[in-house]
């Protein structure tokens, strides 16, 4: 078995880190899929312990600082030890650290981008770095065609290939978990009334989800605003709270699994303004919640044909209209039967079915300026 070593800052579980999960358990031979999670000593690290969770086995690899040679001693050594032929880092900081086992234990890397936030000066400067690493390593995936583009005029000496993320199917939720979701906000079941429309927004509270735009949004509905649920946590969310004075907005914090959110509400929004694939997408297709979303990354590519609502990024009237449209019962299962269907085109099959092209080109050293994505 050809050990493939995953690498990405495992505090928290969002949308990629998700993928990255979905893709080591989809995993089939001749490789074998390990995760690592970095993350400051005595801090949590939820990527291994889901990890474990879902059968695959995690390891975690404390870090001090942003270029940490022992954090890349340590993964060379579980390299040796676990006969790792292969490393997969999936953000900056594992890329770096990636890159500098890979020397020490002498074994190819390749790279993930699931994304840019460009949130601050520093993170720009990180995220340009990033590109050019993509330089050192001997293949780099990106989940959505923007990204293709841009990598592509970056990284000339390994070959960029879109390889979108991809889930398995989900059970479909239920009316009693429905209900058992929606009985804290004290809500009635019948959900077609202006009082009772709930939606959801679910990811970190950070600048680049664009979450005071859907608040501006829901201004502009004054008393028709629906109730708002907000699962996710971030170095935005005091900021946010205060902007959200005089609205109807539940704080769920941070849900290691999201399920609840979705049950919960009748409608779910991405009000980002960038992004790759965001796994939210896939998993409100799947769910059978309708979205709305900005017209970034992949997502126009997921929600065309009436797969669900784009509006432009930053745009808070174009939002609220978006909003109050799906208020509409019709329009509603219209929109879940399209998306439903779309959702089979990001089977996690398929995904891991192209990383593991990408995977045996990286280890014969055969570069190729494409490859087959999973998807369209």
């Amino acid at each position: 078995m050809i050990g493939v070593l995953h690498l990405r800052q495992g505090k928290r579980l969002y949308g990629a880190d998700r993928a990255v999960l979905a893709l080591a358990a989809a995993t089939g031979q001749p490789f074998r899929a390990l995760i690592g999670g970095v993350s400051p000593p005595g801090e949590p690290c939820e990527l291994v312990e889901a990890a474990s969770r879902a059968g695959v086995l995690g390891i975690r690899f404390d870090t001090t600082s942003r270029f940490d040679i022992d954090c890349a001693r340590a993964v060379a050594k579980v390299v040796r030890e676990r006969e790792v032929r292969l490393l997969h880092a999936h953000d900056f900081k594992t890329l770096l650290v990636a890159l500098i086992a890979g020397l020490i234990a002498r074994v190819p890397v390749v790279a993930t981008y699931h994304g840019e936030t460009r949130s601050t000066p520093a993170v720009r400067f990180y995220e340009l770095f990033a590109r050019l690493l993509g330089n050192l390593t001997r293949a780099v995936a990106v989940v959505s065609r923007s990204l293709e583009d841009t990598l592509s005029r970056w990284v000339w000496t390994a070959p960029v290939s879109f390889i979108p993320n991809g889930l398995s199917p989900a059970r479909p939720i239920s009316a009693e978990e429905r209900a058992v979701a929606r009985a804290p906000l004290e809500l009635n079941l019948d959900s077609a009334s202006n009082e009772e429309f709930v939606i959801a927004v679910i990811g970190r509270l950070s600048e680049e989800k664009g979450i005071g735009f859907l608040l501006e949004a829901l201004r502009k509905l004054k008393e028709r605003a629906p109730l708002l649920l907000v699962a996710g946590d971030g170095p935005l969310r005091q900021t946010l709270e205060k902007s959200a004075a005089g609205l109807r907005v539940r704080w769920l914090g941070y849900l290691a699994d999201p399920r609840l959110a979705f049950a919960a509400a009748d409608a779910v929004v991405i009000p980002s303004l960038t992004e790759g694939l965001p796994l939210v997408a896939l998993e409100a297709a799947m769910l059978e919640r309708p979205l709305v979303a900005t017209a970034v990354g992949e997502l126009p590519s997921v929600l065309r044909e009436g797969a669900g609502l784009l509006v432009p990024p930053g745009n808070a009237s174009a939002l609220a209209d978006a909003i109050e449209r799906l208020r509409d019962p019709a329009l509603r299962r219209s929109i879940n039967e399209r998306a439903l269907l779309r959702s089979r085109d990001y089977a996690v099959e398929a995904m891991a079915a192209s990383y593991a092209v990408l995977y045996r080109r990286a280890l014969s050293l055969v570069q190729s300026p494409s490859m087959p994505s999973s998807s369209q």
